[in-house]
């Protein structure tokens, strides 16, 4: 093809992505496949705090300081997973983000912060100095190391991808707190309520403070975590009811879209705990109208199905999918190094199918993990926004090398989902959300894969 008939194709497409006045139009976008990558438990500048032109660790001038508000001299010592001192770091870090690889390597595990929903929010106090975020080592519960930080050695995969394609640095989990709330919020738009269960939940003093934590808030919203009313279960504190809030399921069945969740360990049963499902990282399950019937348990597969679906052709129009535990990147079971090398086996898988040409991948981590991040979220309800969390657009229409500014959260997935395929908004959390539009060129030729580390 000449360069002028290349140059005419190029402004038909846009022009066809376009609507009324320019505005862009998903029905006409080069995307026909739209999948999530769903990792657990890393803030923003715990793994990019480094990253050359992101708003980063080098922006934060402020100081620690404990619950009495004086400011640390140098660090807690980091704990272990024991909850007792790590002997691997130094006990007199400065009172500042430091870098892990100094004392742990990528595969070494470390502990698990804190990360529930009313501790999350004391983090986010201004220290002694007036600086935000100056509370994040006295309100955790792993003494220096949240902390702690790495760079592109511990997470090659993920650099290699902001260079290649758009790294968004104002991506926020949706929640505060942890993974339930988050996991439920990326298919609802919405925090689940429960009615009945009494005993799980928090309990606010006179003035409204929180004087009890709880897995619910005073008033029946689930904040933190419950397992789902449906098997398999790995804890207790159980939901006793299904859910019937509507999900981005729902809207893509009646538009006639196909979809899928794919969860790792899904496939083993009553022994899917043990294969390394997390339960409460799989949101459906927690769905009457997909776990009371056949077609709707169809909708949930095992995670190590996705690669075969790209092989085979049977991919989904919208397909999430969810790791099993070793690999989820989760602290305490699971690495930020096993994270990075699931995201590049199955980047690998998608750039090397027959759907690349007209796909669009993100890559994301459901909530910060309690691991230390500089900016104070921007607050949309009494739920959130929660942390800054790493978010990653790949797709042969993403813009190369691109440091994306806009404000986005869990909600701008759905918002992508429901733009590409005309579908009403679920709540206005999802209707309000930006749908990281500027992540892509939809007027560039489709690009090459890109060879990862």
């Amino acid at each position: 093809m000449s360069r002028r008939l290349r140059a005419a194709a190029l402004a038909a497409l846009l022009a066809a992505c376009a609507g009324v006045g320019g505005e862009p139009r998903g029905d006409r976008a080069p995307i026909d496949h739209v999948v999530v990558l769903f990792l657990e438990n890393r803030s923003f500048d715990h793994l990019f705090g480094t990253y050359p032109g992101a708003d980063g660790l080098a922006n934060y001038k402020g100081r620690q300081a404990d619950k009495s508000g004086a400011t640390y001299a140098t660090l807690p010592p980091p704990l272990g997973r024991d909850g007792k001192p790590d002997p691997r770091f130094a006990g007199d870090l400065p009172n500042a983000p430091f870098p892990l690889l100094r004392f742990v390597q990528p595969f070494d595990l470390t502990n698990n912060p804190v990360h529930r929903f009313y501790h999350m929010q004391r983090q986010y106090a201004a220290g002694a100095d007036g600086v935000p975020m100056g509370k994040w080592v006295a309100e955790g519960t792993s003494g220096g190391i949240t902390m702690g930080f790495y760079d592109r050695a511990a997470s090659p995969v993920q650099w290699r991808l902001a260079d290649e394609f758009v790294l968004l640095d104002r991506y926020f989990q949706s929640i505060h707190g942890g993974s339930f709330a988050n996991h439920y919020f990326l298919i609802t738009a919405a925090v689940a309520h429960v009615a009945d269960d009494p005993e799980y939940r928090a309990v606010a003093g006179p003035d409204g403070s929180i004087t009890k934590d709880g897995e619910v808030s005073s008033d029946g919203f689930v904040v933190n975590n419950l397992d789902p009313p449906y098997p398999p279960q790995r804890v207790k504190t159980v939901m006793k009811q299904p859910l019937t809030q509507p999900t981005i399921g729902d809207r893509l069945d009646a538009r006639g879209v196909s979809w899928r969740w794919y969860a790792g360990g899904w496939s083993a049963g009553k022994d899917a705990v043990a294969a390394g499902l997390m339960p409460h990282h799989n949101p459906f399950q927690y769905v009457k109208r997909i776990m009371d019937t056949p077609e709707g348990r169809e909708r949930i597969r095992d995670a190590s199905e996705f690669p075969t679906a790209l092989r085979d052709g049977t991919l989904p129009a919208v397909a999430f999918v969810k790791p099993h535990a070793p690999r989820n990147a989760h602290p305490a079971y699971s690495t930020v190094g096993a994270g990075d090398l699931w995201i590049g086996e199955t980047v690998r898988e998608i750039m090397a199918s027959r759907y690349w040409p007209r796909i669009a991948v993100v890559v994301t981590y459901d909530e910060g993990g309690g691991w230390f991040d500089h900016v104070r979220p921007p607050v949309v309800d009494r739920f959130g926004l929660g942390t800054r969390v790493p978010a990653l657009i790949v797709s042969p229409y993403a813009r190369r090398g691109v440091i994306a500014h806009g404000q986005y959260e869990h909600a701008s997935v759905l918002k992508f989902v429901e733009w590409r395929w005309d579908l009403a908004p679920l709540t206005v959390r999802d209707r309000d959300a930006a749908a990281f539009l500027e992540a892509f060129d939809f007027a560039q030729a489709p690009r090459p894969p890109v060879a990862l580390p």
